[in-house]
């Protein structure tokens, strides 16, 4: 089984909170808006933290996910 990368992790994380969603047509992940999704997926990183990282720097690593992402689906433009 391969490594998961850290921006894996945190797009599973963002994914089991409900903060991000993929595409109903392509499956490109994208914002759910649901800012209490990202307080939750912020909870989770501290619980389920990536292997040799800090509570913060997970926390951060969940946010980098987020803040790249957007509502539009590029591939369906």
């Amino acid at each position: 089984m391969a490594k998961e990368t850290v921006e894996q992790w945190a797009t599973r994380i963002l994914l089991h909170a409900h903060a991000i969603k993929p595409c109903p047509d392509c499956g490109y992940m994208k914002l759910n808006f649901s800012f209490h999704g990202l307080d939750y997926a912020h909870a989770l990183a501290q619980c389920d933290r990536y292997p040799r990282m800090s509570k913060a720097k997970c926390v951060e690593a969940v946010d980098a996910v987020f803040d790249s992402l957007g509502d539009e689906c590029p591939a369906c433009e």
